[in-house]
């Protein structure tokens, strides 16, 4: 019976590793979270990957996440992650998986290019459980963002009520602007938006605490039985 389990476990977490370099996380990801030896994980990484993985250090400031546009896309993948804490019972990994997966399925329904990496996100999850960086509701629209931990509540205002002058003035194909970012993104993760209120009522904030996800992420299936 223990070979028995043994075997399973190595074939989760063996799968567990394919989707991760599937979504692009780099082999120190792998590494850390599978139980799988580095020449095992080199291998597969070159088999599913089609290459070798890449060499370096993996970011560890936490400024990029304060900047603009990064600060938004973390912020709603760290919505995202921490609701799926709530409802399912997942391992800590399968979590950012799941959110991640979730988090690019709304930036491609959006228009908008998933700016966030998946070994950033496991990264950002790592800042937020080291108390590196926090979430701090904005005094004017509500949503959580992703802050400096200590951040004062009620001075607090996020970059999309309150973008800096050049934001959204970039060129590049997918990236927000100030004009639309906010509307793209609030519908994406509206909270009963057609329920109990007027033709025309503004959407929910999309990083809104408990936001309920549409059905465009219901193929992600929350496996609360393991």
């Amino acid at each position: 019976m223990a070979r028995s389990k043994s075997i399973l476990t190595e074939a989760r977490q063996i799968e567990r590793a394919v989707t991760l370099i599937n979504l692009g996380a780099r082999l120190q990801v792998l590494e850390s979270e599978t139980d799988l030896s580095y020449e095992r994980l080199l291998r597969l990484y070159k088999e599913v990957a089609g290459k070798s993985p890449s060499k370096g250090q993996l970011p560890f400031s936490t400024d990029w996440f304060m900047t603009w546009q990064p600060n938004i896309h973390a912020s709603l993948f760290l919505n995202m992650h921490e609701y799926l804490n709530k409802v399912a019972a997942l391992d800590e990994i399968d979590t950012v998986i799941k959110a991640y997966q979730l988090y690019c399925e709304q930036m491609q329904a959006q228009g908008l290019e998933p700016l966030l990496s998946v070994t950033r996100a496991w990264r950002l999850v790592k800042f937020v459980d080291n108390g590196m960086l926090g979430m701090t509701a904005c005094s004017k629209c509500g949503g959580h963002f992703v802050t400096h931990p200590h951040e004062i509540a009620r001075h607090y205002v996020c970059g999309m009520c309150n973008p800096p002058a050049r934001a959204g003035k970039g060129k590049l194909a997918g990236a927000l602007s100030v004009d639309s970012g906010k509307g793209k993104l609030a519908g994406a993760l509206a909270v009963d938006s057609g329920k109990g209120k007027p033709a025309g009522a503004r959407p929910a904030d999309p990083l809104r605490r408990g936001a309920v996800f549409p059905a465009a992420g219901e193929h992600l299936a929350l496996e609360t039985g393991h």
